[in-house]
């Protein structure tokens, strides 16, 4: 029936989305992870980058006189540079993270009323099939057309002679013995029938001397 077929296929787009669900429940556990490792890094490269700054700070107090002392002070403009880049990089790709994180979120609210939406759907089909009576699988045919067991057509004086089958066998077969049951009645040979006796016109006694 139709109700089945839409419960069928609501059930099938229910498992789809709950799969689809479930996807973006571990991608999203996968995305935390990633932006606690994020923080860790920054917060590395934030120390590291402090350090090489009060290093800095402290030799441009002093007086660098020596080649060795001008070296270690380009090494550590070098290095400042370099964790600048990676800071920078690391909180680009901490924002994106944290986008798509919040994207994901308003994906799964919105599956989750879908989800919602179609289990309710899902729960008023199933409570309308099971209230459906129960159809017999037999296929119903109309009854069928008994005839007249004589049956004359119109003024064509065709008459035609039908077997009743609502008619018992065994009254059938009574009324078939009856038809072709021999006859096996005598006649006494001065009892003919009147008519017989008028077609002979004084054969009578003929017919009795054979007799």
């Amino acid at each position: 029936s139709a109700s089945q077929k839409e419960t069928k296929v609501l059930s099938e787009v229910l498992r789809e989305m709950k799969e689809e669900n479930k996807l973006l429940k571990q991608k999203n556990a996968s995305m935390i992870r990633k932006q606690e490792n994020y923080e860790c890094e920054i917060n590395r490269l934030n120390k590291a980058l402090l350090d090489v700054l009060k290093k800095q700070h402290s030799a441009a107090l002093g007086t660098p006189s020596e080649k060795g002392d001008r070296s270690s002070l380009e090494d550590m403009r070098t290095q400042l540079e370099v964790l600048k880049q990676q800071v920078q990089i690391y909180e680009e790709d901490f924002k994106k993270e944290r986008s798509d994180r919040e994207r994901l979120n308003e994906e799964k609210e919105a599956l989750q009323k879908i989800n919602e939406r179609l289990q309710a759907q899902l729960n008023k089909l199933s409570s309308q099939t099971k209230d459906l009576p129960l159809q017999s699988e037999m296929p119903s045919y109309p009854p069928p057309l008994f005839l007249s067991p004589c049956v004359n057509y119109g003024s064509c004086g065709l008459v035609l002679h039908y077997q009743d089958p609502r008619v018992h066998p065994v009254s059938c077969r009574a009324h078939e013995q009856q038809q072709h049951a021999p006859d096996y009645q005598r006649y006494v040979p001065d009892q003919f029938p009147p008519d017989v006796e008028h077609k002979a016109n004084g054969k009578t006694t003929a017919v009795q001397s054979i007799f």
